[in-house]
C-alpha cells in the first residue's frame, strides 16, 4: 500500500512539471524592451582660418663648381717645375704659376724670329729707298706715265708683305714661348693631376683638372605647378634687376647638419622628358671661404659633389588655409561640421600637399569647422560630435 503511494506521488510531481513546461513554451515570459539608440561619433575638428604663407620649394641636388676644366698643355718639352699647389686638393689664385716647360726650345724660335723679322725690316726700308730713287730718275728722264714696274711698286709690296709675316712669326713664336709656362686661368682648386716632374710632354696633353672656388652651383629640379611660387631673374616677365629667390642648401657634412645660404640665379628653361622637371641653378658665393690670402677657418666648406637638401623661399601668398594632412579625404575633398553637427563633404583646390599638412587655396569659408580625426570613412549628413583640437 505504501509503495503505491509513493508511485502515484511520484507519477503527480511528473505529470505536473510536463504541464507546467507547456505553460512555458506557450506563453514564454516577456522581457521589458527598450528601443537602443546609436550614439554619433566624435570627432576631432579645427576652426579655418585665411592666412599669409610664404610658399617653400622643397627639392634636392649635388654641388659643382661653376666652372671646371682640363689642364692642357700647347706645347711639347719637358717639364721643368710643378707648384707646390698643383696637387690633389691644393688652392690657387688667378695668374699662379702651374707648371713650366723647358723653354730653351722655344727662347731660340723667338730669337730667329726676331732676326727674320730685322731682315725683312732692313729689306723694306732699302725697297723703299729704291723706289724713291727711281720715281726721281722718272721725274727727270722719263716720259709719259711710269708703269708700276718702272716705281718698283710690285717689289715694294713684296717686302712689305715679307716684313708683316715675318712680325706674324714672331708673335707665334712669343705666343709659344709663353705657353710653357702654364698659368691658373682663374681662382680655384686642383681636382685631379696626371704629370710629374721631368715627364715629357706633346702638344694637347692633359696636366689635370681644375675647377674655380669663387661660386658653386648646384642644380634644382622643380616641378611646373611649384614654378609660378619661385622668382628666377632670367624670366621675360622678371625685372632685369631683380634677384633671385634665397635658397638654403643643407646636408650631413663632417658630423654634424650643415647649412649654407645661396640664390637661385637661372633655369635651364627646357622641362626634362623623363621627370617633367625644369631644372633651376643655385648658386653659392665663396664656398670654401676664401678671405684674400687665407682661407676663412669659421666659415663651413662646401664641397664639391656633395648631395645637399634645398629648401627654395617662394612668393608669400594671401588667403590660403594650413590644414593637418588627415584633414584632406580622397578625391581632395574634406568634411566640414555644420551648425547641426552633421558632415558636409565637400570639394577644395589644393595649393601643396605636404607630410604633416595641406594648404588649400580654395573650398573654404572662414570659421567653418574642419574634420581631421575620429571618422575613417565620413558620410555625407553623418550626424556627430565635434570637439575642437587643442
Amino acid at each position: 500500500m505504501k509503495a503505491r503511494k509513493q508511485l502515484f506521488i511520484a507519477l503527480f510531481v511528473i505529470m505536473a512539471g510536463v504541464v507546467a513546461a507547456m505553460i512555458i513554451v506557450q506563453m514564454p515570459p516577456q522581457a521589458d524592451q527598450q528601443p537602443q539608440v546609436a550614439e554619433p561619433p566624435v570627432v576631432q575638428t579645427i576652426t579655418a582660418q585665411p592666412q599669409r604663407l610664404q610658399m617653400t620649394v622643397q627639392t634636392r641636388g649635388r654641388v659643382k663648381a661653376q666652372t671646371e676644366i682640363e689642364v692642357i698643355t700647347g706645347v711639347s718639352g719637358n717639364i721643368t717645375h710643378v707648384a707646390p699647389a698643383f696637387v690633389s686638393g691644393g688652392f690657387f689664385k688667378k695668374g699662379d704659376l702651374l707648371v713650366s716647360i723647358d723653354p730653351a726650345e722655344y727662347d731660340l724660335r723667338v730669337a730667329q724670329a726676331q732676326a727674320r723679322m730685322m731682315e725683312a725690316q732692313y729689306q723694306l726700308t732699302r725697297e723703299e729707298a729704291e723706289a724713291e730713287q727711281a720715281r726721281q730718275e722718272w721725274r727727270q728722264l722719263g716720259e709719259g706715265d711710269p708703269s708700276p714696274l718702272n716705281l718698283r711698286i710690285p717689289q715694294l709690296k713684296e717686302k712689305k708683305a715679307k716684313l708683316a709675316a715675318e712680325q706674324e712669326e714672331l708673335k707665334n713664336a712669343r705666343l709659344l714661348r709663353q705657353r710653357t709656362e702654364i698659368r691658373a686661368p682663374f681662382s680655384g682648386r686642383v681636382r685631379t693631376i696626371s704629370i710629374g716632374m721631368g715627364q715629357y710632354l706633346n702638344t694637347g696633353d692633359v696636366l689635370g683638372s681644375i675647377y674655380s672656388s669663387d661660386l658653386a652651383e648646384v642644380r634644382l629640379p622643380v616641378n611646373t605647378e611649384e614654378l609660378s611660387w619661385v622668382d628666377v631673374p632670367d624670366w621675360p616677365s622678371r625685372s632685369a634687376t631683380a634677384k633671385g629667390a634665397e635658397v638654403i642648401l643643407s646636408a650631413n657634412y663632417r658630423g654634424e647638419l650643415q647649412a649654407w645660404r645661396g640664390r637661385i640665379v637661372r633655369s635651364e628653361g627646357a622641362i626634362d622628358e623623363k621627370t617633367g622637371m625644369v631644372m633651376l641653378v643655385a648658386q653659392v658665393n665663396d664656398p670654401f671661404g676664401l678671405r684674400g690670402k687665407e682661407r676663412d677657418r669659421a666659415v663651413t666648406v662646401l664641397p664639391v659633389g656633395l648631395y645637399v637638401e634645398a629648401s627654395i623661399a617662394g612668393r608669400w601668398l594671401e588667403g590660403v588655409y594650413v590644414l593637418p594632412a588627415s584633414a584632406l579625404l580622397k578625391d581632395d575633398r574634406i568634411a566640414v561640421v555644420d551648425q547641426n553637427n552633421r558632415l558636409r563633404l565637400r570639394h577644395v583646390a589644393v595649393l601643396k600637399k605636404e607630410r604633416e599638412q595641406v594648404i588649400l587655396k580654395e573650398g573654404l569659408i572662414p570659421g567653418e569647422r574642419i574634420m581631421v580625426s575620429g571618422i575613417l570613412h565620413p558620410l555625407e549628413g553623418m550626424s556627430v560630435v565635434a570637439k575642437e583640437r587643442p
